[in-house]
């Protein structure tokens, strides 16, 4: 099996190959690019039979720095005088093994090792869309007396944080778990179809909700993360109402001689419903590749140096290993 896979050309492969030869500059692909896709074709056979898929795998190690070095030194030498074929020749034929060399190779490879790593996690870890829905919320009317605050035209500091935890409390989350039905909804999307109690299915909405006030304003903003960009904002806008409807229900059996023409229903109002999410909120794919890019510069640099540290001692070992003999 092994010798017969051997004989093919290695399509992937060298589809790759050729889309990276686009690298070098036109009249290089021209003189070169011939032979240097025939040698590549050469070396997967070589490398197959070696060590098969590892030994292919080891191949693009190899390439894959050395293609970046010569496709950035050839792009740099188009921009002067052409060389001539002995230029080409001593150019192809210099020593790579001088810790200047390897530290191009090292630094390189270990810069493409990094971006490779953070594409890919980038790429594996699973979405996260968020919705946001803002409400505005006041006082009892002044007008009215209240059972829980101080009279109703001084000024509460602690008002919004209150809400906040009425927000988050189980009078409020209760009724948004039984209105979306969160209990099977969520056991058989997370739990294998096993219906989670209230409590359970609770703490993970809380875990996936955040509340944060809107500065100078009375707007409270209720913030619902997801892996579903319309789930997100279905819980958004349903806590909201239940919150609203929780407000005006506990007013009224608060104040059952409530006079009708008091308006209440500005005790909460939805300003700015949520919508579902365009794009995911995480993982940020922009910010990844930046950090990876930066990690790799640092890591190839570093890599790179001691690479040719070693490099540079070995090779003067060598010299005094020669001059003693």
């Amino acid at each position: 099996m092994q010798n017969s896979f051997a004989q093919n050309d290695f399509p992937a492969s060298q589809k790759v190959y050729a889309w990276l030869m686009r690298a070098y500059p036109p009249a290089h692909r021209a003189e070169y690019g011939a032979a240097m896709a025939q040698l590549f074709r050469d070396q997967c056979r070589d490398a197959w039979r070696e060590a098969g898929g590892w030994g292919l795998t080891k191949l693009w190690f190899r390439v894959l720095p050395d293609w970046a070095s010569t496709s950035i030194s050839e792009r740099i030498a188009a921009l002067n005088e052409r060389k001539t074929m002995n230029d080409k020749l001593a150019s192809l034929a210099r020593d790579r093994s001088t810790p200047s060399a390897v530290f191009i190779r090292v630094a390189l490879l270990v810069f493409l090792l990094t971006i490779t790593i953070a594409a890919a996690v980038t790429f594996i870890l699973p979405e996260s869309f968020a919705s946001t829905c803002k409400i505005k919320v006041e006082n009892d009317p002044p007008n009215v007396p209240s059972a829980t605050n101080s009279p109703a035209t001084a000024y509460d500091p602690y008002f919004i944080q209150t809400e906040f935890e009425i927000i988050q409390s189980q009078l409020v989350l209760s009724n948004v778990i039984a209105s979306l039905n969160l209990n099977v909804e969520w056991g058989k999307k997370y739990f294998r179809g096993e219906t989670l109690k209230t409590t359970e299915t609770m703490e993970i909405l809380r875990g996936r909700m955040r509340l944060t006030p809107v500065r100078n304003t009375k707007l409270i903003a209720i913030t619902v993360y997801s892996d579903d960009k319309n789930e997100c904002a279905l819980i958004a806008n349903s806590v909201a109402d239940s919150y609203r409807i929780y407000r005006l229900t506990k007013y009224r059996n608060d104040h059952p001689d409530l006079d009708p023409r008091i308006p209440i229903s500005g005790l909460v109002q939805i300003v700015d419903p949520a919508e579902p999410a365009r794009t995911p909120v995480k993982p940020n794919k922009t910010l990844n590749i930046v950090i990876g890019v930066v990690a790799g510069i640092f890591l190839g640099l570093m890599a790179g140096g001691v690479a040719a540290a070693v490099a540079r001692r070995w090779g003067r070992r060598g010299q005094n290993a020669v001059a003693g003999s």
